[in-house]
This record gives C-alpha cells, structure tokens and sequence, in this order.
C-alpha cells in the first residue's frame, strides 16, 4: 500500500507557525539581552583598558575580545542592543500612532481630508530620509532622539497610506452601512468597527518598520549622524570598527552580525504575524 503523502494545508501551517517561533524567540533573546545590561555589564563599555586592546574573542575576561581602546566588545553590544531597538522601535511606534490617525482620518473625513492628507504623505516621501536626518542633527545635534525623529519623519508617510488603504477596504463593508444607518458618528464608527479590523495591519506594519528603523540607525550612526558616545549602537560601533577593519575585523563583524540576526527575526516575526492575523491566509491554510 502506497504511503500517504501529508496533505500541503497542515505542511504550510507549520511552516508559518515554524516562522512565528524563530521570530520570537530571536527578538525575545535580544530584548532580554537589551533588558540586562541595565542590571549587569561585564565592564564599563566607555573605559579604555590600553594593556586590553584587540584581544581576540575567547580572551580571559573578554567573551569577544576588546576594540582598539581595549573596551568590552560584549559590553558594548549588551548596550547597544538597547540603544538600537529603543531608537528602532520608538521610530516605529511614533509612525504607527501619526500614520495611523492619519490613514484613518483620510479614509473616513471625505475626499477634501483624503486629498490633504494623501499629498502631504507624498510631499513627506519626496524628502530624503538622509536629509531629515542632517537637518536635524544640525538643528537639535546628533544622537538617539535626532535619529528617533528621523525614523518617525521618513516612516510615517508609508505608514500612513498602508492604514489608509487598510481603512478604506473596511469602510466598504456591510456593517459599517450599517452603523451608519444607525446615525453612528464617524469617530464612534473608526473606533468601534475600523480600527479592531485595520489593527492586524498595524501591529505587522509595526515589526517591519522596527526592523527598518534598526537598519536606518545603523546607516545613520555609521555616517556619524545618528547615535554618538557615550552612548552606543550597533552602527556607532561599526562607525569605530572601520579604522581597525585591516587590523582586526571581528570588530566589524560582532555588530554587523547582531543587526543581521534582530533584522531576520524582526522580519520573520513579522511574517508570522501576517500570516496569523490575515483572515485570507487564515483560510487557505
């Protein structure tokens, strides 16, 4: 008797639900990560040790070796960890609240708050990400919130069109007729009806966007426009590495790595998500 082949539905559900897990678990180990070096360094990440200097990875007391100052690799990735999704995802999270009462106010207000809104996101998207950036490190400095105004400025206009759309495929629906015949006000209807279906799209556009927002501060820090010490991030210290390439390249490859990883999980666990709180692909599976 011929084996039977496993039906594709369940293979394709645990796929997803395969790429859900990987996405949490590696965004949940660096959060945790981040989380700890609030309690717990190795070493002062800020200190030079000269004596310490580019010691390999494995050292006596150096998890992955020191910079050219004899600083903590290890440490210093602890607390760039926190630097870079704090920065990653207060960027994300000031796009989802803007774009997000703006992608429904030009779905639901009329075509004179839809037009206003939907050019101004376009005006918004013609400006270079590079340029805000530079406008605002010159006006307010460089640093975490420079790059956190940065990110909210270059992701909000997309965040915004992709709730608009969202919306106004649920402003076709049946009830929403409904509760309009019932004189519901358009806040009311936003709130109640709009926003609990749009907030799949929301909270999927969040991970991705937070994977983005850690990519762009890792440019932007890298070009020395964004994240500087004391503080650190990963592209801070990739900024630093590129003196010592030649000499000692895992000091290069210990941050590059770690932006790698979080943006893989980042964006599988947004994947995950998708497939989870879309109804459409609910049903295929």
């Amino acid at each position: 008797m011929a084996p039977t082949a496993t039906p594709a539905k369940p293979r394709r559900r645990r796929r997803r639900n395969l790429t859900l897990t990987i996405g949490i678990v590696v965004t949940a180990a660096f959060m945790a990560m981040a989380l700890a070096s609030f309690f717990y360094l190795p070493h002062n990440p800020n200190v030079p040790r000269i004596p310490d200097r580019l010691l390999p990875a494995g050292s006596p007391g150096y998890l992955l070796g020191t910079d050219a100052l004899g600083r903590d690799i290890f440490s210093q990735l602890m607390v760039g960890a926190r630097t870079s999704l704090t920065v990653g995802a207060g960027g994300a999270l000031i796009s989802l609240v803007i774009g997000t009462i703006a992608g429904l106010s030009a779905a639901a207000f009329g075509r004179v708050a839809d037009e206003t809104i939907s050019r101004g996101a376009d005006i918004m998207l013609s400006i270079p990400g590079m340029v805000t950036a530079l406008v605002l490190a010159a006006t307010i400095g460089s640093g975490a919130l420079t790059t956190i105004l940065a990110l909210s400025a270059f992701f909000t206009p997309s965040f915004t069109r992709v709730i608009r759309s969202a919306a106004l495929s649920v402003m076709q629906e049946d009830f929403i007729t409904a509760a309009r015949l019932y004189d519901r006000p358009t806040w009311f209807i936003l709130l109640r009806h709009v926003l609990p279906n749009v907030a799949g799209v929301m909270i999927v556009q969040f991970t991705l966007y937070f994977a983005a927002g850690i990519l762009t501060e890792a440019g932007l820090s890298y070009l020395g426009v964004g994240v500087t010490r004391p503080s650190i991030s990963w592209g801070m210290m990739l900024n630093e590495a590129q003196q010592q390439v030649g000499i000692s390249s895992p000091l290069a490859m210990w941050p590059g790595l770690a932006i790698v990883i979080v943006v893989l999980g980042l964006n599988l666990l947004g994947d995950g998500l998708r497939d989870v709180l879309d109804p459409k692909l609910a049903r295929r599976a």
